[in-house]
């Protein structure tokens, strides 16, 4: 199986709508992948979950391995996509800045990245992560096309 980097909005989804305490399946196989290193996030978006009011930042910074840190190879991956597609993150604002990271460390696993987020609707707006990784050729699944691929069911 491929590395899949996991995006912020997909970790919310996972713990707003997939409670361990209730899915606990789902989190086993979630751990396990993560353990299998099949399961990644850059450190980025640990940053951006750092900001929310929940407890999930403290639950998933207890999953070793998970978190991918900023190294050479890192920093090289996302200086190329933030020149390919400047507007991807924004950069006034908080919101996306783990953007380029979740693009960048796909690209640089050869894994597949797992957004819900919508592309883009019109040529003027700024990208997003799925456009980005259409026009870098790194592959892409939403949530329930992820779970489809790896066969979990929940």
């Amino acid at each position: 199986m491929p590395p899949y980097v996991i995006d912020t909005s997909i970790w919310i989804r996972i713990w707003r709508n997939h409670p361990p305490d209730i899915f606990v399946n789902l989190w086993q196989q979630l751990d396990a992948s993560i353990a299998a290193m099949q399961v990644r996030s850059p450190e980025e978006v640990l940053h951006e979950l750092d900001r929310g009011t929940d407890k999930i930042a403290e639950s998933l910074r207890q999953r070793h391995g998970l978190f991918a840190s900023l190294d050479e190879a890192l920093i090289t991956a996302v200086t190329q996509v933030q020149a390919a597609c400047d507007d991807l993150a924004d950069q006034e604002g908080e919101r996306n800045r783990a953007d380029p990271f979740v693009v960048g460390l796909g690209k640089l696993l050869n894994g597949t990245v797992v957004t819900d987020e919508r592309p883009r609707r019109n040529a003027n707006a700024r990208r997003r992560i799925r456009d980005a990784c259409d026009h870098l050729h790194v592959p892409w699944r939403n949530w329930f096309d992820f779970l489809r691929e790896v066969g979990w069911q929940l």
